[in-house]
């Protein structure tokens, strides 16, 4: 059965996908997330069978969950897509000890488990779309852990690409800037941050449309904008320091 897997799948950009691969052919598609009714509702509204799995992939229960399922029914799939993470604004010295552990744990060990299980289950054809950040090309203050975790992603993007060479499977790192979804609001829970910091944001809508037009490319980054903010922060990174740090004052 020719499958799309979706994470983060309930909001956002996860959401936004679902939608767009719903007209893509696919005999299925497996909606990932925490919020169950939210992914009950998304799976009323789309013409493909839509499998609704609830799981908290911040959990290793909850991976391992989703991988039993994947591995018991054995799916053709054609699209993986990892969209859920988090992030949260704050100095690392004053973080909750939870939510760094739940940054790395869902936007770093959930994002490779869950890539590492589904490749067994890939033909040529199929595609890895990794939800990046641009954050990813530059360590950000107040937002370290997280930059950091993102960098990771690049990393890991890049080197699996490496190793699927020839297997006909792409890889995919997508690197918007800031969305307009509800991810800004959550980040800043406890922080209060300038308004300046958001001033260019894309739609999800635009980013996923940029996503599915680079399928075939190392990297998707919406807007040119962030075009230029990623070319800045690989060229010359002081200077991306400096402009990120006054536009926290």
């Amino acid at each position: 059965m020719r499958t799309a897997i979706v994470t983060g799948a309930s909001s956002g950009i996860g959401e936004e996908f679902c939608r767009v691969l719903d007209g893509m052919g696919l005999e299925s598609i497996w909606a990932v997330a925490r919020r169950a009714e939210r992914l009950e509702t998304l799976a009323k509204s789309l013409h493909t069978p839509c499998r609704v799995i609830p799981a908290d992939l911040s959990s290793n229960d909850g991976v391992d969950s989703l991988m039993d399922i994947i591995e018991s029914e054995s799916p053709e799939i054609v699209y993986l897509v990892n969209c859920a993470g988090f992030g949260r604004f704050g100095m690392t010295s004053s973080m909750e000890r939870s939510d760094i552990r739940g940054m790395i744990a869902l936007n770093c060990t959930a994002l490779s488990t869950i890539t590492s299980g589904c490749i067994p289950f890939m033909r040529p054809g199929s595609h890895i779309i990794q939800v990046c950040s641009a954050s990813a090309y530059l360590p950000l203050r107040e937002l370290n852990v997280y930059s950091a975790t993102k960098a990771y992603v690049r990393s890991f993007c890049n080197g699996l690409r490496r190793e699927l060479e020839g297997s006909g499977i792409s890889v995919l790192e997508v690197s918007p800037g800031w969305v307009r979804t509800d991810f800004i609001d959550e980040s800043m829970r406890n922080e209060s941050i300038p308004d300046a910091v958001f001033k260019h944001t894309v739609t999800r809508e635009a980013v996923v449309r940029q996503t599915m037009s680079d399928l075939n490319k190392r990297r998707s980054i919406c807007g040119g904008y962030n075009r230029l903010q990623v070319f800045i922060c690989t060229h010359f990174p002081r200077l991306a320091t400096i402009v990120w740090e006054r536009s926290l004052r």
